[in-house]
């Protein structure tokens, strides 16, 4: 099996098990398992975001993605958290940022 196919497979297998469990439609769960499951994308975006925040030297670096951070915190602000709402405004500070900074 060459190196294309088997990064295809992978692809498939990963894509499909997450399709497969965001299609099926199932009530949100009460008390504290669906209050998490409630902030957990906004958790989940700001923790991926912030990663890239600082620079090698240590210290903050005005890159596009503290620009993503920023727009997913206003994001999950305005949309009172949507997990949509997050992504959109978060995506859209990712590219302002990329392309004011370069």
């Amino acid at each position: 099996m060459n190196d294309l196919a088997l990064i295809v497979l992978v692809a498939i297998v990963t894509f499909g098990s997450r399709v497969a469990f965001l299609a099926r439609r199932r009530p949100v769960p009460e008390g504290l398992l669906g209050r998490f499951l409630e902030v957990f994308p906004l958790a989940l975006f700001v923790a991926l975001a912030t990663s890239g925040l600082v620079a090698p030297e240590g210290s903050l670096a005005v890159t596009p993605a503290l620009g993503g951070a920023a727009g997913g915190v206003v994001g999950a602000v305005a949309t009172r958290r949507s997990l949509v709402g997050t992504i959109l405004l978060g995506a859209a500070g990712y590219w302002l940022t990329r392309v004011l900074v370069g």
